[in-house]
């Protein structure tokens, strides 16, 4: 016990270091054990999606979705999300599988969710970034979703909306 006195004071900075890393670590855990919504990776979210049809939900920015997402996905930004967005809430009772570009946000707005009343959250590790690596397929068209909030929507063809220079 006086070895270890000795080194801790010897070595003050490391020591301080050491019980910072521990009590970060600590506090880690009990977030992560009391957090209402799961992480999946990439196949478990796969499963998911096959599974029980959950509510896809891509809260990346408006030129990352367009760059790509998964297909059926719905693009609701954080902003509209953190503005108190409704188009969600008649799906409480649905699974809902949220995702963004690297997943760094979309842990956030899970948990904005979770607040919200939704029971069944899941959040995409990693994130599109990681679907991607994982060899997945995404899809850059421009349309109401297959399972989004107003079900088909009306979509002009590709051809169509590239002469107009309008989006469906």
């Amino acid at each position: 016990m006086d070895q270890l006195i000795e080194f801790v004071g010897n070595n003050l900075l490391l020591s301080g270091l050491f019980a910072a890393v521990a009590v970060a670590w600590i506090f880690y855990e009990i977030s992560r054990k009391l957090r209402k919504w799961h992480e999946l990776g990439t196949l478990e979210a796969v499963q998911i999606i096959n599974r029980q049809e959950p509510l896809i939900v891509d809260v990346s920015n408006s030129s990352d979705y367009a760059k790509g997402h998964i297909a059926g996905a719905l693009h609701l930004p954080p902003s509209q999300l953190e503005a108190g967005d409704q188009r969600l809430d008649k799906y409480r009772d649905r699974p809902v599988l949220i995702y963004c570009k690297n997943g760094q946000v979309s842990p956030q707005m899970a948990t904005r969710l979770t607040r919200k009343g939704f029971g069944q959250v899941y959040v995409l590790n990693g994130g599109l970034a990681q679907w991607i690596s994982d060899q997945q397929p995404v899809t850059r068209h421009k349309g109401a979703a297959r399972n989004a909030p107003g079900g088909k929507g009306k979509r002009k063809n590709r051809r169509q909306a590239d002469k107009t220079g309008t989006d469906a």
